[in-house]
């Protein structure tokens, strides 16, 4: 019986075939770009305010909270502080996804799946530094709700949920912070779900479970339009990146089949990450299995902008205020064992430094 349940474990969750390699060469030089910060544990998202401001965290996966007291930072002339301050940090130690709305709000997501029955989502309004906002979802939606994007009226949030590696769905998550009330969308949609690929890491295929299980990742990266007016979302495992009009998300009388004919194809892309939209509609991509940023213009022209030999999984990005691409290592498969239990310290100082980078698009100053 045993036998038989792990062969219908691989045959039904361990299979897949290798991505395409959609990478270019790259637009820029490896020495344009800079190390913003080395870190001793691996850095997860990063975010920033209109007034360069710049936030980042720990990645959760590491567990960290095992060895330091401090998972939330804003860089302060170029040395991380513990944001808000050292002492919330406990409350702070499980924060996966992060953004900046336009009422000048930090957001963070902490999905249930990793310490709690609910996700929860907090805020901290920036001119004070105060919580301003901590709520918990109900039990059961959004469990792995680990990004999310703030409407410029910051009256919605939108949550991506990625489910778990083929074996719940992942959908998108629409929450009005008015009432608090919660729709799921797109769930079980192709476009949310991992596609029947297999990631490439420097220790090869990435598998878990002794090789039973693929890693297989449904949708991951969101990002909103400068207006407000489109939601950008990639799904880590799947070779499309899509966008969808947020005025539909926001119908509840639209059915799930005719939110998913709205859907938009931007273009193909890499196996991804996190993704940010500029202001033209160019989309700048994480490239997971090549240590690489690519973008993605609105005509659908993929090209690869940074590729670093040294960077184990390019994760989150994000666009900060003076122009600057941020992006960091997150390092995942060099850390995350077999049963996705948190490594040990040796295992996370063997890694040592982790960095978040910085370069400037061609053209743009700096």
């Amino acid at each position: 019986m045993l036998a038989g349940g792990l062969l219908f474990v691989k045959l039904r969750y361990g299979g897949g075939v290798p991505y395409p390699d959609v990478s270019t060469a790259p637009l820029i030089a490896a020495d344009k770009v800079r190390t913003v910060v080395e870190l001793e544990y691996p850095p997860g998202n990063v975010t920033g305010s209109r007034d360069g401001r710049i936030f980042f965290n720990t990645h959760p996966f590491t567990g960290s909270q095992r060895f330091t007291g401090a998972f939330l930072f804003e860089l302060v002339g170029g040395t991380p502080r513990p944001y808000p301050d050292a002492a919330s940090q406990q409350d702070v130690q499980f924060a996966f996804g992060m953004t900046v709305d336009a009422q000048n709000r930090l957001w963070l997501t902490a999905p249930a799946t990793l310490d709690r029955a609910r996700t929860r989502l907090l805020a901290y309004d920036l001119a004070s530094n105060q919580k301003v906002i901590d709520h918990e979802l109900p039990r059961g939606v959004a469990r792995f709700g680990q990004d999310l994007r703030v409407t410029p009226d910051g009256q919605t949030v939108f949550l991506a949920d990625t489910g778990a590696s083929g074996f719940t769905q992942a959908s998108l998550v629409v929450v009005d912070t008015r009432q608090w009330s919660v729709r799921t969308v797109l769930a079980g949609d192709p476009s949310t779900q991992p596609q029947g690929w297999v990631m490439r890491t420097r220790q090869g295929p990435y598998r878990i479970g002794f090789g039973l299980v693929t890693m297989a990742v449904g949708v991951d990266g969101i990002a909103l339009s400068a207006d407000g007016a489109w939601l950008y979302f990639a799904t880590m495992s799947h070779d499309t990146l899509y966008r969808v009009r947020t005025a539909d998300l926001l119908n509840p009388a639209l059915s799930e089949s005719e939110l998913a004919q709205r859907l938009e194809k931007v273009g193909k892309k890499p196996l991804s990450d996190g993704i940010a939209v500029m202001p033209d509609g160019t989309v700048l991509i994480t490239d997971v299995e090549n240590g690489a940023v690519a973008r993605l213009d609105a005509s659908g022209k993929l090209e690869t902008l940074v590729r670093l030999p040294g960077v184990v999984w390019s994760d989150g990005v994000h666009v900060a205020a003076n122009g600057e691409v941020l992006f960091t290592d997150s390092s995942i498969p060099s850390y995350i064992d077999q049963l996705l239990r948190p490594p040990a310290l040796e295992k996370l100082r063997a890694g040592r430094p982790y960095r978040i980078y910085g370069f400037f698009l061609p053209g743009a100053p700096g």
